[in-house]
């Protein structure tokens, strides 16, 4: 009983402050956050980048071979992901030729020898829309045309 007590007295406190003073707080909120992406959030991430260089350049200068072992470490990574990079060209390169040579393949297959095209290929037939007939003469959107634009088209001259 003695612990419900204190947490519901605590919880009254809190609600009764934010009560008495919600838009004091949410105004210093916005003031701080205003400030700090302002500019503390600049001067903080100076001091971390200057901390770690700081850090960095004192463990390597107490220990050269650290350093060379980093670097050497560094190479070693930088050829596995060139040596992946060139492995996965090569595999692109060789699916693309595949793909012309398969396309070659289908295209020297619808042609006869003599340099025309066999009578019933797919490619024989034309590429018209479906529903268009060259006979029917012109659809209904082509027809309009405006008229010419000349010098006195807009109230001018006289």
């Amino acid at each position: 009983m003695y612990l419900n007590d204190i947490i519901t007295d605590i919880i009254n406190t809190i609600v009764s402050s934010i009560e008495n003073y919600g838009w004091y707080l949410l105004l210093c909120l916005i003031v701080f956050v205003y400030i700090y992406h302002s500019y503390l959030k600049s001067y903080i991430n100076d001091y971390m980048k200057w901390k770690d260089e700081k850090e960095y350049s004192e463990k390597y200068h107490k220990n050269p071979d650290l350093f060379v072992a980093r670097q050497v470490a560094q190479q070693q990574a930088a050829m596995k992901l060139q040596e992946k990079y060139n492995r996965e060209a090569e595999e692109h390169r060789k699916k693309l030729e595949e793909r012309e040579a398969k396309k070659r393949e289908e295209a020297m297959q619808k042609f006869d020898g003599q340099g025309g095209q066999k009578l019933g290929s797919e490619s024989s037939k034309q590429s018209f829309k479906p529903d268009y007939n060259p006979l029917m003469g012109s659809g209904s959107g082509s027809s309009y045309r405006p008229p010419r634009r000349s010098a006195c088209s807009r109230g001018g001259c006289g």
